[in-house]
């Protein structure tokens, strides 16, 4: 070998994560962990390796690398419990992206089962039913996947190169993935105070997850001081902008697609639908606000931090102009969640509850409308869903909620939910060919679904049946954005310059869909959506009116209650022929961190399991390496060489001190 150690820079690794009560993850030792590589490829070599006596005798420490087809919860039960302390670590490899297992959902089968609606119920639904559960484990050692086809090759070359047989050097591999939080979010947080208090620098262990909760709506242009709410007035439109995977990757694909992305592609096309609507709109009583949830994939942290601001009239925030919202004021929730395509005869099912609350007439006018959403039975048990807390919360006696998904009565239709397969693949896309204003079948099946809830919603508070459609290109470019490239032409039209340029960093990247902590986030996700939202939904007066920069800055000076921002103008969804060099946009956007409650009440005691208390661990370094481990016949000769060599050192330096003493004792010649 040229070099002592061949990297892996592309691994993907399992990190440390914990709550009130657990850990779960995974780790290595400060120092990394390392030992033998054995590669199992199938169950036959399973079973053949755990029944090898020899083998597992022979060799101190394993480094296991594993098909992922063999990554669940049954197998690492049995290497676990074979090996104890002699697996020191699990590669999980992917051969190629086409031998993907056809399902792999680390999740439970249950999602969310510790804080969800149905809490107290003796039987819940397995919705996922062919989750393994891995994710919400916690393992002694650490777990990383390669899943990039050339580092597969590399890896096993090198394996049938040195490991063919005992007489000959064979592969060790090195995982590196330290991390700095153990047992609780309690004790993490409590070490984290202190150490602050010995040093002074504070020194943060782990941090709260959760990023920014969204809302926005139609800026109401007729007022500058907004109207009074009655109750049952607000509409609430809800997505989610989080997901989570096992395996993290710095610069990778985060999954995701399937939930949220798919979901936050029809929020969007709903809300431009709703914002051509405005004029009829802004003349009654009822607002519709669209709300993104972050932090809800794991127990649905944004969720719960959303209706305790509201129970604590913090919602919506910085404005004190505005009448705050309390769930009396609440009309209704609609939610997008888990949205799957699966051919151009996909149908979306139509969740209702509580029966009692729920208005048929709406429900029988949208489905009317259109074949691809089914109305489920009354009273159906609710998939996983955010909108569950806001039932919770308020004990089901307030509103209705509406949850469009493909959930179906009994189980989740993506195979790879909360999983980093959960990739454009699953929608039918081919990413690499999927240009801005590429026409999918996907992106007519999202048409298909929000022109007639749009219809539908405005007809039931309006009382007018207005035929409103959206542009195909505006869903295209949104699908683009969101799945491709989030610094595409879209984002930077509707933000200014500034906050347009900060996509740059994030060329030909997707939407990143993961697990966002407080307040480290530097997901671009949040800014995609401020900006995308809040223009869609911006007073359309402003288009034709043509200020300038100046004039538009010179606007918020007297207006708390809206923003304003100068921006190119994103020409789809402009209804003005009059074109400009830029737009002033008036808009109403608000946002709060979406970190559980249990982190924002002063002197909460974090072991309290009322609300969920998610934190993720910080680390520093993160390594795979594969090394070569030397027979024992060479390492013999290297030690017997060693030892000559050092012998042979002694025996120099005792002449060479002896006859040096002979010189200092001689008389000098002078």
């Amino acid at each position: 070998m040229d070099e002592m150690y061949i990297s892996f820079n592309r691994a993907r690794y399992c990190v440390r994560r914990v709550n009130a009560t657990h850990e779960i993850g995974c780790q290595s030792s400060s120092r990394g962990n390392s030992g033998r590589m054995y590669m199992i490829d199938d169950e036959n070599e399973f079973r053949s390796f755990l029944t090898n006596k020899k083998t597992l005798d022979s060799i101190g420490r394993f480094i296991i690398t594993l098909n992922i087809d063999l990554f669940d919860s049954e197998h690492m039960d049995e290497l676990m419990t074979r090996l104890d302390t002699k697996l020191n670590g699990l590669l999980v490899y992917l051969k190629s992206n086409l031998t993907r297992p056809k399902h792999f959902s680390p999740d439970d089968q249950c999602p969310n089962h510790r804080h969800s609606y149905y809490l107290n119920q003796t039987q819940a639904v397995n919705w996922n039913p062919k989750g393994n559960g891995l994710f919400f484990r916690s393992f002694p050692f650490p777990i990383m996947l390669i899943d990039e086809e050339d580092d597969y090759k590399l890896l096993l070359s090198y394996y049938q190169r040195f490991n063919s047989s005992q007489s000959t050097s064979s592969c060790g591999l090195e995982l590196k993935t330290f991390q700095n939080a153990a047992h609780t979010s309690k004790t993490c947080m409590r070490r984290g105070e202190i150490s602050h208090s010995l040093i002074d620098e504070a020194e943060t262990l782990c941090d709260p997850v959760g990023g920014l909760n969204i809302y926005s709506k139609l800026s109401e242009p007729l007022t500058i001081t907004p109207k009074q709410r009655s109750p049952k007035s607000v509409i609430l439109i809800l997505a989610t902008t989080d997901s989570f995977q096992m395996f993290l990757k710095a610069n990778g694909a985060t999954g995701g697609v399937q939930q949220p992305a798919t979901s936050l592609i029809a929020f969007l096309s709903l809300a431009h639908l709703i914002g051509q609507a405005q004029e009829d709109l802004n003349k009654i009583e009822k607002e519709i606000i669209f709300v993104t949830l972050d932090g809800d994939a794991l127990d649905y942290s944004g969720s719960f931090r959303f209706m305790y601001d509201m129970e604590n009239n913090y919602f919506p925030t910085d404005s004190k102009d505005e009448e705050r919202i309390r769930k009396e004021h609440i009309h209704s929730v609609i939610e997008f969640q888990a949205l799957s395509f699966t051919g151009q005869l996909s149908e979306s099912n139509l969740y209702a509850h509580p029966s009692n609350l729920t208005n048929e007439t709406f429900i029988n006018s949208l489905t009317n409308r259109t074949s691809t959403i089914v109305p489920m039975p009354r009273d159906a048990p609710l998939p996983p869903a955010s909108s569950q807390i806001f039932l919770r919360q308020t004990s089901s006696l307030f509103f209705p909620v509406y949850i469009l998904t493909s959930t179906n009565q009994s189980q989740l239709s993506n195979h790879y939910y909360h999983s980093f397969f959960d990739d454009p693949s699953t929608l039918s896309i081919n990413i690499s060919s999927l240009e801005y204003n590429t026409t999918t079948d996907f992106s007519q099946w999202i048409k298909s679904l929000v022109e007639p809830l749009a219809q539908t919603l405005i007809e039931t508070i309006t009382g007018l049946n207005k035929n409103i459609t959206i542009e195909q290109e505006i869903i295209n470019n949104l699908v683009y954005c969101v799945l491709k490239n989030i610094n595409c032409p879209l984002i930077h039209n509707v933000s200014n310059e500034t906050s347009g340029n900060s996509f740059d960093a994030f060329d030909q990247t997707s939407l990143p869909f993961s697990v966002n902590t407080y307040p480290t986030a530097t997901t671009p996700t949040f800014t995609f959506v401020r900006n995308t939202l809040s223009y869609f939904l911006r007073d359309r007066t402003y288009d034709g009116l043509n200020l300038t920069e100046t004039a538009c800055k010179e606007q918020s000076k007297n207006d708390s209650f809206r923003l304003y921002r100068f921006v190119g103008g994103y020409p789809p969804s402009i209804s003005t022929e009059e074109k400009f060099l830029g737009y002033c946009v008036r808009s109403y956007y608000r946002s709060a961190y979406s970190s559980s409650p249990a982190f924002a009440i002063d002197k909460y005691d974090l072991a309290d399991t009322t609300y969920p208390a998610w934190s993720e661990s910080r680390w520093s370094t993160i390594s795979l390496r594969l090394f070569i481990i030397p027979t024992q016949s060479h390492e013999i000769i290297t030690l017997v060489i060693g030892i000559l060599l050092l012998s042979i050192s002694f025996i120099a330096f005792f002449f060479l001190r002896y006859f040096t003493k002979l010189s200092l004792l001689q008389p000098s010649s002078s």
